[in-house]
């Protein structure tokens, strides 16, 4: 089994039936969709169940966060690669995993990541809010910067190797796991792909007002860590990159 798509979905009834469809749409069949739900009690369940599909293995229970419930989706997962679809995101093209596997086909990939654009819905069609394409040539050990962590493909026997999200933060595990990752292996092989992977749903836990205070704390703390006293400096630069992002509006054909 090439893939495994994790769909980590929490009270989520309006937006989870639009991620499985996309992913059912996909015309490369080798994968299987792991969807974990952390006990919702909205409806979601009920929408789940009734739109289970061969490739779907689903699992309901209470977990302590989205990093606890991505961590437990990655030990059920049985792909070569694993790649993470938030409920309320979907994929572009129904085309998006065959050009993937067409890639590694050829190429024995590491990491393979991408674009994305995050939308709203407005008068019941998505509207695109703000747009992430950020071209990566080289690695180095500002690449995180670049990377949206939502394109991500991984082989999951290299997070068994760094090991899984860090559950002392709530909010920013995802920054930390893509700074690890960077720094675990200089020689892993790489590939940007300068293609837009999915429509990213605006509004979500790192973007909540309501969270802004422990993400800085937390955002902080992690870049700290990793780069000493020039974490400042970082987050300051990690802050300004993303202000083109919000000007510019891009389309995927």
């Amino acid at each position: 089994m090439q893939f495994s798509i994790i769909t980590v979905v929490k009270n989520d009834k309006k937006n989870i039936l639009k991620t499985i469809k996309s992913l059912r749409k996909q015309t490369y069949k080798n994968f299987e969709h792991i969807v974990f739900d952390g006990s919702s009690s909205d409806g979601t369940l009920e929408i789940i169940k009734k739109n289970t599909y061969k490739k779907m293995k689903f699992f309901s229970e209470k977990d302590n966060g989205i990093y606890q419930a991505i961590n437990k989706s990655i030990k059920l997962a049985k792909g070569k690669f694993i790649f993470l679809l938030h409920s309320g995101d979907q994929i572009i093209s129904k085309h998006f995993l065959k050009k993937i596997n067409d890639l590694l086909d050829t190429n024995d990939y590491d990491l393979i990541s991408g674009n994305i654009l995050f939308y709203r819905y407005k008068n019941n069609k998505i509207n695109i809010t703000r747009s992430w394409r950020k071209p990566i040539t080289k690695r180095n050990k500002f690449t995180f910067l670049k990377i949206p962590h939502t394109s991500l493909f991984i082989k999951k026997n290299l997070i068994n190797k760094i090991g899984l999200y860090k559950l002392k933060y709530k909010i920013s595990s995802d920054i930390e796991f893509l700074i690890r990752l960077n720094f675990s292996n200089e020689n892993l092989k790489y590939y940007y792909y300068d293609y837009f992977f999915i429509f990213m749903k605006s509004g979500g836990l790192s973007t909540s007002i309501n969270n802004y205070k422990q993400k800085l704390f937390e955002d902080l703390d992690i870049l700290k860590h990793y780069f000493g006293y020039q974490f400042i400096f970082i987050y300051i630069y990690k802050v300004l990159s993303k202000i083109p992002d919000y000007l510019f509006k891009n389309n995927n054909n």
